[in-house]
């Protein structure tokens, strides 16, 4: 049985959660923080998530989604079409790069209090507004990004969007849903899936837990 390690307030640990809920794979949950030595033996950069397989260890969302899609075919949640595949490599990537990489500069600001960078406000703004109009643009939206059923590009575009939407209400007082329509009305269609409800729940119910280890880490 996989085993996956992290901790919920994490989008990334929520993401693989979500995959592994939405294909019906069955995984044992272990809360983990970065910063312990032997977590190293199992995420090599020690980031979050990781998950313990038959054949070993794996981190990085990208290949444990691959793992996952290759190992457990009975559920896809890829395209099988090979142009519609890269489609929606295309639209998840757009979101990792331009919308959740973008918006992560401003984590330390807004969980720590980290004095502001205007230099970071006025490089950023363009690109995530860019960003946000790209994936209303491109995806299908038949409810799906990609059509009639959830693949791994409404999930890992949902859950790079959690960063974007929280810094654009948090530092920059913009909602960059408001000229997306279309993004807004699939993001309601996601929020209100049952297994975005159960992940998002625990991700709050979580989130006191993350804040305490932060400040600790922050006081040392």
């Amino acid at each position: 049985m996989i085993t996956l390690y992290g901790f919920p307030a994490s989008n990334y640990y929520g993401l693989i959660k979500h995959a592994l809920l939405i294909k019906g794979i069955d995984f044992n949950e272990e809360r983990t923080y970065p910063g312990h030595p032997s977590y190293l033996e199992k995420s090599p950069m020690g980031k979050v998530p990781c998950i313990g397989t038959e054949h070993g260890f794996l981190s990085e969302t990208t290949a444990i989604l691959d793992y996952l899609e290759c190992n457990y075919p009975d559920k896809p949640i890829l395209p099988s079409d090979a142009f519609q595949r890269a489609k929606s490599f295309e639209l998840m990537r757009i979101a990792e790069l331009y919308v959740e990489l973008s918006g992560r500069r401003f984590l330390p600001e807004i969980l720590m209090g980290v004095p502001k960078s205007e230099s970071n406000r006025a490089l950023m703004l363009p690109i995530l507004i860019k960003a946000f109009a790209s994936l209303e643009k491109m995806a299908a939206f038949s409810p799906y990004l990609m059509g009639e059923t959830c693949t791994q590009a409404d999930l890992v575009v949902r859950y790079s969007l959690k960063t974007g939407v929280m810094v654009g209400e948090k530092i920059f007082e913009v909602d960059f849903m408001e000229k997306a329509p279309k993004l807004q009305g699939w993001w309601n269609t996601m929020s209100n899936d049952p297994i975005s409800k159960i992940v998002d729940t625990q991700a709050e119910e979580s989130f006191p837990e993350f804040i305490g280890i932060l400040q600790k880490a922050f006081v040392k």
